[in-house]
Formats: C-alpha cells, sequence, structure tokens
C-alpha cells in the first residue's frame, strides 16, 4: 500500500491550507485570461509562456492543470485543443478563454484557490465539502472504533483516509492465499488474516463526490481492495448543492447548521461501512472469487485486456502481468490481488488508489465482463 503521509503530516497540512487558500465569486466579465513569461529554471535568459487568470483583488494567479480541465469543459473548448493552444500558441488560447468568458460576462463562477493558483473553477451554487471538516468529523470517529489509520494523502484533487479495524477479521481457507511469500505486516496483526477496511475521500475542487467505501485488507502482503461494487455497499455521501438552486436564499445559519446535520450523518455512514453482515458478505465474495478460474492460458492478453476493461492507465500493463506472474493465482481472486499488489509498488497516490478500487471491482465482474478478461486471447 502506498502510505503517502503520516496523520500527523495530514493533520499539519489540511491546518496549512486553511490559512492560503481563498474563494472567490466572479463575474465572467471580470475575469480576464493574460500570458506572463517566467524565466526557466536552467537559464535566466530563457523564458516559457504561461496562461494565467486576473480578476482577483488585483491579483494573477496559476492554473493547475485540473482547473485548466474545467476552464476547457465550461466554455466548451475541446480539451485536446486547449491543450495544443496552451503548449504551442498561449495567446490564441487566452483569446479564446477571453472570448467564450466575456460572451456572457454577468454569469458568475467560483473560483477556488490555494497558495496563489485556481484550483476549481466551479458553479457559483456549487457547495464545498471541505476536507478540514471532514477529517473532522470522521478521525474521531475511527478512533472511537479503535480503528488504525494506515495511510492518508492529499493531492492535486482530493483527500483520502485509508484505516483498518483489526477486531473485524477473518482467515481465508487453506489454498486461496496470495502470495506466499511477500511481505507481512508487524507482529500486531495476525499472520494469513483479511481485515475490514474503509477507505474515505473528498474533493472540494468537484472531483467526484465524496466517498466511504467499505474495503479489505488482507495482512500477508498489505495489499487493500476498495470493494466499490458487489458484495460491499459503496456509499455516496456527497450533496448534490450544484443542482439546487434553493441554496442561493438560504441565510448563512441555516447552511452552518446544515452542514453540522451533514457531517454527523458522514461520521454515521462511517460507522456503518464497518457493520459485520457487509463484512460477511465481502469475505464470501473474495472465497467465491478464488474459485474461477482465468480460462486463457495468454497470460499477456489477460493483463492487457484487465487494464483496458479496468481503465487503468496503459504503463500498468507490465506491471500487471509481473504481478500475476508473481502471484502464481489465475483465478479471479488471484487477479484482484495482483492489482492491489501493484497498488503497493505505485508511486503517484491515485494511481495507487485506483488500482486499489480495480482490485474490488474484479471480484464484482460476472458474466461477459468477466469473460471479456478471462478468456482474452483464448481459442473460441
Amino acid at each position: 500500500m502506498n502510505t503517502g503521509r503520516t496523520l500527523q503530516q495530514l493533520a499539519a497540512e489540511l491546518e496549512r491550507q486553511t490559512t492560503t487558500k481563498r474563494d472567490y465569486l466572479a463575474s465572467q466579465g471580470a475575469i480576464e485570461a493574460k500570458v506572463i513569461d517566467i524565466p526557466a529554471a536552467t537559464d535566466g535568459a530563457a523564458v516559457r509562456q504561461e496562461l494565467v487568470l486576473d480578476g482577483f483583488n488585483g491579483d494573477a494567479l496559476n492554473i493547475t492543470p485540473y482547473a485548466h480541465g474545467q476552464i476547457a469543459d465550461h466554455l466548451g473548448i475541446p480539451k485536446k485543443y486547449y491543450d495544443r493552444m496552451k503548449a504551442e500558441q498561449p495567446q490564441l488560447l487566452a483569446k479564446n478563454v477571453n472570448t467564450w468568458l466575456h460572451e456572457a460576462p454577468k454569469d458568475q463562477r467560483m473560483v477556488r484557490t490555494l497558495d496563489g493558483a485556481v484550483r476549481g473553477f466551479l458553479s457559483p451554487r456549487y457547495r464545498p465539502l471541505d476536507n478540514f471538516d471532514l477529517a473532522q468529523a470522521v478521525l474521531p470517529k475511527l478512533i472511537d472504533l479503535k480503528a488504525q489509520i494506515v495511510s492518508s494523502e492529499l493531492t492535486e484533487t482530493r483527500m483520502y483516509v485509508k484505516a483498518i479495524l483489526p477486531t473485524l477479521s477473518s482467515e481465508l481457507p487453506e489454498g486461496l492465499k496470495w502470495g506466499q511469500g511477500h511481505n507481512l505486516v508487524g507482529a500486531n496483526h495476525q499472520d494469513g488474516r483479511i481485515v475490514a477496511a474503509i477507505v474515505v475521500s473528498n474533493s472540494e475542487i468537484g472531483n467526484g463526490t465524496l466517498r466511504v467505501e467499505p474495503s479489505v485488507f488482507t495482512t500477508w502482503c498489505t495489499n487493500l481492495a476498495v470493494m466499490a461494487q458487489a458484495a460491499m455497499k459503496k456509499y455516496h455521501v456527497g450533496r448534490a448543492f450544484e443542482a439546487d438552486a434553493n441554496m442561493e436564499v438560504f441565510r448563512d445559519e441555516t447552511r452552518k447548521q446544515d452542514d453540522i446535520a451533514f457531517w454527523m450523518k458522514v461520521a454515521d455512514v462511517t460507522a456503518a461501512a464497518f457493520d459485520p453482515k457487509i463484512w460477511e458478505a465481502a469475505v464470501a465474495a473474495m472465497r467465491a472469487a478464488g474459485n474461477v478460474q482465468i480460462v486463457s492460458t495468454d497470460i499477456p492478453k489477460v493483463a492487457e485486456v484487465a487494464v483496458k476493461q479496468l481503465a487503468l492507465p496503459e504503463r500498468t500493463t507490465t506491471g500487471l502481468l509481473t504481478s500475476l506472474a508473481r502471484g502464481g493465482d489465475l483465478t479471479k481472486l488471484g487477479l484482484s490481488q495482483s492489482l492491489t499488489w501493484l497498488a503497493n509498488t505505485e508511486k503517484d497516490y491515485e494511481t495507487a488508489t485506483l488500482l486499489e478500487r480495480a482490485g474490488g471491482e474484479v471480484l464484482a465482474l460476472e458474466g461477459r465482463n468477466w469473460d471479456l478478461i478471462s478468456r482474452a486471447g483464448a481459442a473460441a
């Protein structure tokens, strides 16, 4: 598992961000895209041109890659063309952005910034769920449950907290343990057990909803599978405030009380994710997956198709093939564990989490969706 930051480091960064992030509600007519020259790091004489947004109390702000995508989407500029202009013709991009922004000058955007950069370009009715508030709601509940935080991170677009509950665990039947030679967790954990886990994640800038996802942690190789489908229910607890125009007439005090009630619900959902009945269903799903063989003997093709079907980065194909060979378990469970083991070696936290979620998704595949992977490259 990619462990990311320690809990102390996460808390320190959340505290820091609360003092540096700023939100603006700006009319599109007041926002202006500009191009500035930035000296190259290796040569003071060389420069590169960068698009910035102006019109926020006199500050010209840099733009994160994710916010660039939101601007392109809002203005209806194809992302491929947007990126080409950004790289090759930034002045042309600025002209395009300004033209379409100023076409509707009275329309507003919520612009979320951090450390002097635009990180979110959102609807004015977007109601943020801040990471600091989420941490305050979830962490005390996890502590009360005696859960252990095993990983946490703040990426450019999301916050993650991953925890396990050692008191809710089970042992798979003999023969279903993948990769017997892999690392075991420390002495606090029993060898060869699976443990109930949870992944809580959130985006402050519109990159998906707040999620509380029951998961499974395998102690013999520190793999985490996010059970986003199949036996373990996935909780989406984000609020659809973007579609709720009535939020505009609510008083600040009303919104504050609504927030208190909402975060109490998030804490309740966090506890519910460790429901023993959900856990038992997850164990049953893993046991069943251990008896479902991969039909094809063309394992490179199996890895290739699995990466495509699970919408994983193409670059993970080689790693998945290596992981399958290392685990030596050519079953649905073996493929799941191969994906989650690969997540352990992935340096990018978002990609590691994507692999963990894919590991859980494989266990839910049935019928044609499973056959596409299981029979990849096999003779008809």
